[in-house]
């Protein structure tokens, strides 16, 4: 049954990435936008431009009272800074530019987390089936530009989501090779955390850290052309994308044993998907059960592939439907 009143104005819904920024009209809570536009984040020079320019695409009528943004960033300063984006708003300045009477923000992984609990059959793919804990709290996380992750809990009939700042615990490499690695990425930015290699930015840290063990000078110089060369055979490619496995793998576990995800451990994020059939889901799991003595308390952990092509907007879309 339709919760919307007929004459309801529909909510704007912007998921802000460091790549790409996505917005689209919510008119029934709990359904995704029908419609969504999508441009580069840098295209524009802030929030307000970006969502200006979604609004005269999507044309509303009635026009939306308020947005809701996901936005890959901390949350407790005004000004917020999206610093991949190179954006800095205020989300009260950005409404009364627009007109709107409100701009809400919420981290971008808390709406993948919101998805998690709004995906349909053809929104996921089962990597592992296993034996979901339906009391026990989910694990959403993934690589983009960096490494987010959420946590998604039970909470009576409904769900609560909570941020979680698991890309930056420190990368714990496991062989001497993955040592060296976190040495130089250790050495170049003062700590290698896990998102420095199991993300988009850690593709471009890995490539530069094995050129300089192996003495030799980089020639790529982007995440995208070097996940193309391991994609296309090339070895030094091919070492890079098996190491970011490897360390997304392993911080996957890690977070899972840390929160008790015995719900499930649900991948998103934009690279995977860019890897397509080249990305090993094999190795990924092997890397998450390396725990020792508590492989098996994870062995039973589904690990799901969220393939939803707009899942943080269908996560704001459900947070709206639980009163966000």
């Amino acid at each position: 049954m339709s919760t919307t009143r007929p004459d309801a104005r529909p909510v704007l819904v912007a998921d802000i990435g460091g790549t790409h920024a996505r917005a689209g009209l919510v008119t029934e809570p709990g359904e995704p936008p029908t419609r969504v536009f999508r441009r580069p984040t840098r295209s524009f020079d802030g929030l307000a431009e970006f969502l200006a320019a979604a609004l005269r695409e999507l044309a509303p009528d009635p026009a939306p009272e308020r947005a809701l943004c996901a936005v890959a960033s901390p949350l407790d300063h005004d000004p917020v800074e999206l610093t991949n984006a190179g954006w800095r708003f205020s989300p009260s300045a950005v409404a009364s530019d627009l007109g709107l009477v409100q701009v809400a923000l919420l981290n971008d992984w808390v709406a993948q987390g919101w998805a998690v609990t709004a995906l349909g059959g053809r929104d996921q793919q089962v990597i592992h089936a296993g034996v979901a804990q339906t009391e026990a709290p989910r694990l959403a996380l993934g690589p983009g530009t960096g490494l987010g992750s959420a946590i998604i809990t039970p909470c009576g009939k409904d769900w609560r989501v909570f941020a979680s700042e698991g890309g930056h615990i420190s990368f714990a490499p496991q062989t001497a090779r993955q040592r060296a690695i976190a040495e130089q990425i250790g050495q170049r930015f003062g700590h290698c955390s896990a998102e420095r290699v199991a993300s988009g930015l850690g593709i471009e840290a890995i490539y530069r850290a094995i050129q300089a063990i192996d003495g030799r000078e980089p020639v790529l110089n982007n995440a995208e052309a070097i996940a193309r060369a391991g994609m296309e055979g090339d070895p030094v490619g091919r070492e890079v994308l098996a190491h970011m496995t490897d360390a997304l793998g392993n911080a996957a576990g890690d977070l899972a044993l840390a929160t008790g995800a015995r719900g499930g451990v649900y991948f998103g994020g934009g690279v995977i998907p860019a890897l397509g059939e080249a990305f090993d889901w094999q190795r990924l799991r092997r890397a998450f059960l390396a725990k020792g003595r508590f492989s098996a308390y994870l062995e039973p952990v589904p690990i799901i592939a969220v393939t939803h092509p707009s899942a943080a907007l269908l996560g704001l879309s459900a947070c709206l439907r639980s009163g966000g």
